[in-house]
């Protein structure tokens, strides 16, 4: 008994220590990517240099074929144009030469080229411009792996179709022809037999082939990326998603360091983070991916993106439904309270509107997201900015509730204390008079104001910028979380109540006062024609 509690607390600790691991990860990953311009520049200087040292050398036949080989190298998971460019320069000058070598050499690196960015027809007739008959060993195993890697990406393409399986045993068909050919203790060798032993059934010695190969490489490299990825791919064939999600994550940071830009594994952790319901993170790895196939060029990676839209929208339709649901509950709960306070009807409204508009905004950005994935991001700020006016305005409209019924109670206390004690002359002074009304639209104005400008922060320079420099509004240091009048009827204007009645019972003044007031403003504006929309264009950072 004691064995079992200790083995249990022991695989207790070691999955502790693994979910620590993961979050560590996530850590740096999304350092990672906050520096993606930085990387990207790191690399774009990298290969400047290199091309300017040779500026002015006059290179031969043989040393232009190596530069070309090298900057090959440098663009291949970087920039798709650029290493087609390159490697291109090769397969032309060698294509009708004897050199049969060199024409192949580079001829299986435009092929790659091809393949990753899904023009499989045109890497596939040029492959069969080669010859492996006339090739040596080492150029036989890096033909054999180009032709089981097209099959692969033909493979993606025809997911759900018939034709899967067959680009998947053509591909296994050449991995045997490595294991044959390549050395023992080669990488292309132990990837090929890992790669070949999952598909035939067996994951588990394929992930100790590749655990053991695993450190021998540097981190950062295309090599390391596409190991863990692979372990990735394994580990989820045996339907370990935990272990799946942490060498996706190796991956993707091997990714982020070494600027590969042609990846895979940014977009597998946002679907299992979908799949989880972190929402939020998988969108932000999702444009992150998008962003870097864009960059590089690979078409086939934006249609696997393209994939996703439908499950997307799905989701956005279930936070837009919970959202709904949520406002529902809130509202039931204000319109109760706008029972006992009638007074304060029209800071209901004004919810109601922001509920209706935040509708609107995200019935707009579904829409959005059908023709442009890359406008998520943009739809995320939207949804949050709906969030924090119904927040800062809930939390308002409680304190100011509680603050009208405490003074009401105070009120009620001093009546019935003079009543009490017979004191008619100064309870009827203390009936006639208006300073508790007073005091509560000094509060109310007091609570609009705070709240308006937590909201909308910039809101008094903005309007500033559309009136003319002479008659801009001037704030003391004092009254800078105060609004004039003239700035009460513009905010109130900017949250959708633009009837003058309306804002007169709001703001206790008359309706020829506000009239009045609006028309000054527009007489004192840059543009008088479209001045009040201008107003409600208003952002609120």
């Amino acid at each position: 008994m004691r064995q079992y509690l200790l083995i249990s607390i022991l695989c207790l600790q070691t999955m502790m220590g693994f979910a620590s691991d993961v979050r560590h990860l996530y850590v740096k990953l999304d350092s990672l990517i906050a520096h993606y311009q930085e990387t990207t520049a790191e690399k774009e200087n990298r290969i400047r240099n290199l091309k300017d040292g040779v500026k002015t050398m006059s290179l031969t036949d043989d040393q232009t074929y190596d530069l070309n080989l090298r900057l090959y190298d440098e663009y291949v998971a970087f920039r798709f144009d650029s290493a087609f460019y390159y490697v291109e320069k090769n397969v032309e000058r060698f294509r009708h030469t004897d050199d049969h070598d060199r024409f192949a050499a580079s001829a299986i690196r435009m092929a790659h080229i091809l393949s990753v960015t899904g023009l499989f027809d045109r890497a596939r007739r040029l492959m069969d411009e080669i010859d492996p008959e006339q090739l040596g060993d080492e150029q036989c195993v890096a033909y054999y792996n180009q032709q089981s890697e097209l099959n692969l990406y033909r493979s993606e393409m025809a997911q759900y179709t018939p034709y899967f399986n067959d680009y998947i045993q053509k591909a296994q068909y050449y991995r045997q022809l490595i294991i044959q050919t390549a050395p023992k203790d080669s990488y292309d060798y132990i990837f090929s037999l890992a790669t070949y032993t999952c598909e035939t059934g067996n994951p588990d010695k394929a992930i100790q082939m590749m655990e053991a190969w695993l450190p021998k490489l540097d981190v950062s490299t295309r090599d390391y990326s596409i190991v863990t990825s692979t372990l990735a791919y394994f580990y989820q064939c045996k339907g370990d998603r935990e272990r799946q999600e942490y060498y996706l994550l190796l991956s993707a940071i091997s990714d982020e360091q070494g600027a590969i830009r042609e990846n895979n594994s940014l977009r597998s952790l946002a679907e299992i983070l979908m799949a989880r319901g972190e929402n939020d993170i998988a969108y932000r790895y999702l444009y992150q991916s998008i962003t870097e196939a864009r960059f590089y060029g690979s078409r086939l990676r934006m249609m696997q993106v393209g994939r996703m839209a439908p499950q997307i929208m799905n989701l956005y339709d279930k936070e837009r439904a919970q959202t709904q649901r949520n406002t529902y509950i809130y509202l039931g709960i204000i319109s109760f309270i706008s029972l006992i306070l009638l007074g304060i009807m029209a800071y209901t409204l004004v919810l109601l509107r922001k509920k209706k508009a935040a509708s609107r905004q995200i019935k707009a950005m579904n829409k959005t997201l059908t023709a442009h994935n890359e406008q998520i991001q943009a739809a995320n700020s939207q949804m949050k900015e709906a969030n924090r006016i119904k927040d800062e305005y809930i939390g308002r409209f409680l304190e100011l509730s509680s603050n009208l019924i405490k003074q009401g109670e105070d009120r009620n206390k001093q009546l019935n204390r003079l009543a009490r004690d017979r004191k008619l002359e100064e309870l009827y002074a203390e009936l006639k008079s208006s300073q508790a009304i007073n005091n509560g639209i000094r509060m109310f104005h007091q609570n609009f104001d705070e709240a308006f400008l937590n909201i909308y922060p910039a809101f008094i320079s903005e309007v500033n910028k559309l009136l003319m420099p002479d008659n801009a509004f001037v704030i003391s240091e004092g009254d800078s979380r105060r609004l004039t009048t003239e700035l009460r009827i513009l905010a109130l204007i900017r949250l959708g109540i633009s009837d003058n009645q309306d804002i007169a019972d709001i703001l206790r003044s008359s309706i020829t006062t506000i009239y009045t007031y609006r028309s000054k403003l527009k007489s004192r504006s840059v543009n008088k024609d479209t001045f009040e929309d201008d107003v409600r264009k208003i952002a609120t950072y």
